[in-house]
């Protein structure tokens, strides 16, 4: 297993919120991905991609200047038409200065860290999880299980039916959820920290999570995007 990864270098035309920030780049890359001919990005099935913020942002919580945020994806091609399109963008708030692109193989995950919240929407009334209206720790795991199975899934059409669930140790890192903002609605999540398991499966389901995101709204947000650590 491997996946794609695009470091992209940008100079901002305008100052940008945090919280805003996540809508300008999925319409960045969508846009991308238009220009691109890039057709199953409108076909309704998992898109299998995600993307960061731009990093620490200012006391006041604006981004502005020179940033650098990241593509992810397990698709070849959707990697290189992405960075074939966002060679020398530009629009009212994006200057793109440059797109590295790499190839990351699997290793043993040691430790995963989300940088975006993890928006996770619960199928019994299309709410967001959170301690006030759940608090059930249960029911988060498995849906953030359920979610991965099913983007490894759509992604290798392969099978795959872990013993346990993925998750050895989890700790939810801020007590009020952190909220996004996209198309007028408010996203609310958590950032987290994990440990997955070593077996197998579990690792497998740790590495999609790096290539496609932990939990929902992966790619219109960069909902769970993670940073991580390795064995070696």
């Amino acid at each position: 297993m491997h996946f794609y990864e695009l470091k992209i270098k940008t100079n901002l035309k305008a100052p940008i919120h945090f919280r805003k920030s996540p809508e300008a780049l999925s319409k960045l890359i969508a846009t991308a991905l238009i220009n691109s001919g890039y057709t199953e990005h409108n076909e309704k099935k998992p898109k299998n991609y995600i993307f960061s913020n731009m990093g620490r942002a200012d006391e006041k919580g604006i981004y502005q200047g020179d940033k650098v945020f990241y593509f992810r994806t397990f698709k070849e091609d959707l990697a290189q038409k992405i960075a074939k399109s966002l060679f020398l963008y530009e629009d009212n708030i994006f200057k793109i200065k440059g797109v590295d692109f790499k190839v990351v193989p699997q290793k043993h995950i040691k430790e995963i860290f989300t940088q975006n919240p993890v928006f996770v929407v619960m199928k019994e009334n299309g709410l967001f999880w959170t301690f006030e209206k759940s608090g059930d720790i249960t029911t988060l795991l498995s849906a953030l299980q359920d979610n991965l199975i099913r983007k490894y899934e759509t992604t290798f059409n392969k099978k795959i039916k872990p013993e346990n669930n993925f998750i050895e140790y989890l700790q939810i890192k801020n007590q009020k959820p952190q909220t996004f903002t996209y198309k007028g609605a408010k996203f609310f999540g958590y950032k987290l920290e994990i440990k997955p398991r070593d077996d197998e499966e579990s690792q497998k389901l740790a590495f999609t999570a790096l290539a496609t995101g932990l939990g929902h709204k992966n790619s219109s947000v960069g909902g769970g995007f993670c940073v991580y650590k390795t064995l070696s």
